[in-house]
């Protein structure tokens, strides 16, 4: 029930929101953008707190929206109306220019966004039944707000009560009805990302100013940013106000950063690795940019306690030689980099899509080494894109705390883990101060890495 009316919410609001911000230049368009994508950067549970800490301080009762259904419900539409927005975005935007003024010359601006959000139609729902799909692998805001799933009891069952045969049992139960119901969205979104969102073959239309739009599209998205992360952050601000155990939370800061840190650089190196090498090997072919996506797509929407038990299990039966691979960071880091992979093989598609194939070209006729060529042209090409990708890919998988809990080494917990382990029993004004050093730190590396973008897509 969640996930079906997460799916409508991220569809109704998420697909229109993308057509215009795609078609349209408004106040503040890519400020709100940044705004609108932050949580999809953060964990699920820090919402689920925060909209906790607000049904309390404004003093609401257990029963109303902001908990049990309707929080999770709002928790969830959170991360899945930003997803279905940027990928409704990047569909609008790779319509050509010269469709757009046709369209335009034809009916004026209401069929204009009419026929772009027919066209995108299909990948758009397709996003938003995908996300739907996620949260079933989500256990966070259920369990905060009192309105647990399947999730929530994998870990219960191993976290609680020691029983990793049933965890292992109800995961597996888990990760078949989220691979029946992923494996045909898969199939459909995949070679539409394939095909429409990262290659170069449009130029495309470009951005008008309107009146109506430019009245209209920041209300929405401010809207859209109340709902999604004004709400959470109005709950954290409250007992921080009150107290301010500025202290403590340096002191858990510290004590976490390191191995958060470590965590997110091995997951983001070795997926950003991992990803850009398959997107090489795939090339421009788009049978096997579909078939690569797909199968990524699917690693992605399996519960993350899948991989993490797995490992479990075989570190059970292997001997003491292997501790280094899966007794340690590096295992945490590998697992996670799985999670990531299909984040870090998008940006890599897209970055060797963009580039000329006359450079291949050349190179071959003029007889250039591979290696040469790789290291003179590919890779300087590609290393922006590859910046990015890591830093996106290290702030996804360290909101990941499934993995985290299962796999850390004793003692060795990550920021976010100790956030959700001690949010029941910490005082309020330090659970608040810490989430909001997580997401201050999450939005300083988000606006790091899109200066990046922006500066690297100036100078090409």
């Amino acid at each position: 029930m969640v996930a079906s009316l997460v799916a409508i919410i991220a569809a109704i609001t998420g697909i229109p929101t993308g057509v215009i911000a795609a078609l349209y230049d408004f106040a503040l368009r890519r400020l709100w953008l940044a705004f609108l994508l932050l949580p999809l950067l953060v964990p699920s549970f820090l919402g689920a707190i925060g909209l906790s800490m607000l049904r309390r301080a404004v003093r609401l009762p257990p029963d109303t929206v902001l908990s049990g259904f309707g929080g999770t419900v709002i928790t969830f539409s959170a991360l899945a109306v930003p997803l279905v927005i940027f990928i409704s975005f990047a569909a609008a935007r790779a319509i050509s220019a010269s469709q757009t003024d046709a369209a335009r010359l034809a009916g004026g601006e209401v069929h204009l966004f009419t026929c772009v959000t027919k066209s995108i139609l299909p990948i758009g729902v397709s996003t938003a039944a995908l996300a739907g799909v996620l949260t079933l692998s989500d256990p966070g805001a259920g369990q905060i707000l009192g309105f647990p799933g399947a999730a929530a009891e994998i870990l219960t069952s191993f976290a609680a009560r020691y029983d990793i045969g049933q965890a292992t049992a109800q995961c597996f139960v888990l990760a078949g009805i989220v691979l029946l119901l992923a494996l045909p969205l898969a199939i459909l979104i995949a070679p539409k990302l394939a095909t429409g969102l990262l290659a170069r073959d449009v130029t495309p239309g470009r951005l008008r100013h309107t009146h109506l739009i430019n009245g209209l599209a920041p209300l929405l998205c401010c809207v859209l940013f109340a709902v999604t992360t004004a709400l959470p952050l109005a709950g954290f601000v409250g007992p921080v106000l009150r107290e301010t155990p500025w202290r403590r939370a340096l002191e858990e800061v510290h004590r976490t950063l390191g191995y958060t840190f470590a965590y997110a650089l091995l997951a983001a190196v070795i997926a950003t690795t991992v990803g850009f090498a398959l997107a090489v090997a795939a090339g421009r072919d788009n049978k096997l940019r579909a078939i690569l996506l797909a199968s990524l797509t699917i690693i992605f929407a399996l519960p993350p306690a899948l991989g993490a038990l797995g490992f479990i299990h075989a570190a059970n039966v292997s001997p003491a030689e292997f501790d280094l691979l899966l007794r340690s960071r590096f295992t945490v880091g590998l697992d996670l980099a799985l999670r990531a992979l299909p984040i870090a093989a998008i940006f890599g598609m897209r970055a060797v899509g963009t580039a000329s194939p006359s450079w291949a070209e050349a190179a071959a006729v003029h007889g250039v080494r591979l290696t040469t060529y790789l290291r003179k042209v590919l890779w300087p090409w590609l290393l922006p894109a590859m910046m990015v990708s890591a830093l996106l890919t290290a702030l996804l998988v360290t909101a990941d705390v499934t993995t985290v809990l299962l796999l850390h080494p004793p003692g060795e917990t990550s920021l976010p883990l100790a956030i959700f382990t001690v949010m029941a029993n910490a005082p309020e004004p330090l659970v608040g101060a810490l989430c909001l050093f997580y997401i201050g730190g999450a939005a300083m590396t988000l606006m790091f890495g899109l200066a990046v973008l922006n500066l690297a897509g100036r100078k090409r």
